[in-house]
């Protein structure tokens, strides 16, 4: 869990939102949210749920490995992920005619 700190300021980052506004979605102090992002602190189960739904992801989500990823591309996924089947089936076609 060496890395929850990096990944909670990755996805925060790909979103746009800053410290502050994420701790007033959390209910925590700006400095609470530094402190996690640096991995001085450690956060219940309760704040990761809150942080996950503040950035609309599931907590899975959360743990995935996703650090080479660069932030557009990670906010991408994360959008994708909310879509239904058949979203993601003319998304993934309108994808495959701009690449050809």
């Amino acid at each position: 869990m060496n890395n929850l700190g990096e990944r909670i300021r990755r996805i925060r980052l790909s979103k746009d939102i800053s410290t502050e506004q994420l701790a007033i979605l959390v209910g925590v102090n700006q400095s609470t949210i530094s402190r996690i992002e640096s991995n001085v602190r450690s956060t219940s189960i309760e704040t990761l749920f809150k942080i996950c739904e503040a950035f609309e992801i599931t907590i899975v989500d959360l743990f995935e490995d996703n650090k080479n990823l660069p932030p557009d591309l990670l906010n991408l996924i994360i959008t994708a992920k909310k879509l239904s089947p058949q979203q993601r089936k003319k998304i993934t076609e309108m994808i495959e005619s701009l690449i050809n």
